[in-house]
């Protein structure tokens, strides 16, 4: 009884592993396929912002996206960062929009995506 509970153990453990090593890569080959555009903007209250969209390219529905913004110096290095998020799911090929205060002091910023979490995979949009 002992062998059996051992193998059943052993058995489950190597499906565990095998499960976290496929999510891992399946959020890498989704993190591959996202892209940010943003710009620098005047939001309607008359402050800054940096604005812009989040696209996924991705056969999955994202959420909890989490924006990194480096500040970077006039030599292109990262002097400091801030973070920001995208308030949505993104679906499978589309875009969703952000805008975060931008962070003081750099000559300029470079935003990417930090995180995000799968919500599920979609099916291809049919075209008419």
């Amino acid at each position: 009884m002992k062998q059996l509970t051992f193998v059943a153990a052993v058995g489950l453990a190597v499906l565990v592993l095998i499960g976290s090593a496929t999510a891992q890569t399946l959020a890498s080959q989704v993190a591959n396929s996202l892209r940010v555009e943003w710009q620098r903007t005047t939001s309607l209250g008359g402050r800054p912002a940096i604005e812009g969209y989040v696209y996924n390219d991705s056969p999955f529905r994202i959420g909890g996206v989490r924006l990194r913004v480096e500040i970077l110096d006039s030599s292109k290095q990262v002097v400091g960062e801030t973070f920001g998020w995208v308030y949505g799911n993104i679906s499978a090929g589309g875009r969703w929009p952000f805008s975060i205060p931008p962070p003081g002091g750099g000559e300029s910023f470079r935003v990417t995506v930090e995180s995000f979490h799968l919500v599920s995979r979609e099916a291809p949009t049919q075209s008419p």
